[in-house]
């Protein structure tokens, strides 16, 4: 029935004369200048230079339409496409401040070393989305790249967050932006000192997945250890010594047998610091398993005991312990044998034992030990008695 009435009203036009009544195509914000009308119900507006004309169901794969930063769709489908999404942040070893929004308090002041320890993040990074007005529940994919995608194109799996190839690469892998943000560390399982380019792009329903984004970059630390020893006495939480540590038990602190058990004036002060993820350990060791007499071939032997009630011994006991201020990160502990007071010891004894544990990365940890020994009536007299000690920090990558 149109094709007939199309063809009455061709024939009607082309024997009368043809009157149009038209009206002003201005509004309130926009004005059309010299348009005409052409058959086929489009606008075409001519001007010396260039020529627009907007066919209603027209499709155009015109390539002039395109440029570096701009797209102009003209088929239909792509007017349900979302908007192609920004990177707010990618970061891997912010230090003091960061772009992202969102994450862990300690993150938001302290960039990402306050939420890794030392140096940041060996293994693990964090982004964020600028959704560019996307609805709530648009769906985001994330590609990886070592290469800035030359010849290294990877995908972040949507469960376990870590780099996959295209060939697992699937649905699964589109979560909400506020997915994505909710874990802490949204890209884990990377390399450390090694740079890293993420692209995102969004899913909103079927077949309307955009083009990838711009590419943010990050570099991961390597692994961090610091240790240090120094030798003070009870009020040298700020001191800073030199080897040879030593410390003697001489003049009013001298050992006398059967007398009752003696702290050393010097402490043993420790700094520890890692970006491990599982913390760290600070292990003791000794040569002789006690304080030893060259000259008697004595020892005072050492053991996890109270020396109060003990005939003799030697042992170390935790005073102090301080730690930085981040509380994302990991706490500081002396293990059972060692945070005792009085005068409870832990033992030095020839095998490593752990004297304090670290439960994940840590900045600025603060340790003394006191050395604390009671030598037994049964021991000569001597000024040689002696043990050498070894603190030993272990981290856990």
């Amino acid at each position: 029935m149109k094709k007939i009435l199309l063809i009455i009203l061709t024939i009607y036009l082309s024997l009368f004369p043809l009157l149009l009544y038209g009206a002003e195509l201005d509004s309130t914000n926009y004005k059309i200048v010299g348009a005409t009308t052409k058959g086929g119900g489009t606008l075409e507006s001519v001007s010396k230079d260039y020529s627009a004309l907007i066919e209603v169901g027209r499709i155009s794969n015109n390539p002039r339409n395109y440029s570096t930063n701009y797209k102009i769709f003209t088929s239909p489908e792509q007017a349900f496409l979302p908007a192609v999404p920004d990177i707010v942040c990618f970061e891997a070893t912010s230090s003091g401040s960061t772009n992202c929004q969102s994450g862990p308090s300690d993150l938001l002041t302290g960039g990402m070393v306050a939420i890794c320890g030392p140096s940041g993040c060996y293994d693990r990074a964090r982004f964020e989305i600028d959704t560019n007005g996307n609805p709530t529940d648009t769906l985001y994919a994330v590609m990886i790249s070592q290469d800035n995608f030359v010849s290294d194109t990877r995908y972040i799996d949507g469960t376990t967050f870590t780099p996959e190839y295209q060939s697992t690469h699937n649905l699964n892998d589109f979560l909400t932006k506020n997915d994505w943000e909710s874990e802490d560390f949204n890209i884990k399982g990377l390399q450390p000192n090694t740079t890293y380019n993420i692209r995102v792009f969004a899913l909103k329903g079927d077949f309307t997945q955009t083009d990838p984004g711009p590419i943010a970059t990050t570099t991961t630390s390597g692994g961090s250890v610091f240790f240090d020893i120094d030798i003070a006495d009870e009020n040298g939480i700020n001191a800073e010594t030199s080897p040879p540590h030593n410390i003697y038990f001489t003049g009013a602190y001298a050992l006398i047998g059967g007398s009752a058990p003696t702290t050393a004036e010097d402490r043993i002060w420790l700094d520890g610091s890692s970006n491990s993820r599982g913390g760290f350990a600070i292990l003791v060791r000794g040569v002789n398993g006690g304080l030893k007499s060259p000259t008697t071939g004595q020892t005072v032997l050492s053991a996890n005991a109270n020396l109060d009630t003990s005939p003799d011994g030697f042992g170390l006991q935790n005073e102090y312990i301080a730690q930085g201020s981040y509380s994302y990160l990991g706490t500081l502990s002396a293990t059972s044998n060692y945070s005792s007071s009085g005068n409870s010891v832990g033992i030095v004894g020839t095998t490593d034992t752990k004297v304090y544990d670290a439960s994940g990365p840590l900045f600025d940890g603060r340790m003394a030990l006191k050395v604390i020994a009671k030598p037994g009536t049964d021991k000569s007299a001597g000024t040689d008695y002696q043990e050498t000690v070894y603190l030993l920090l272990v981290p856990r990558f």
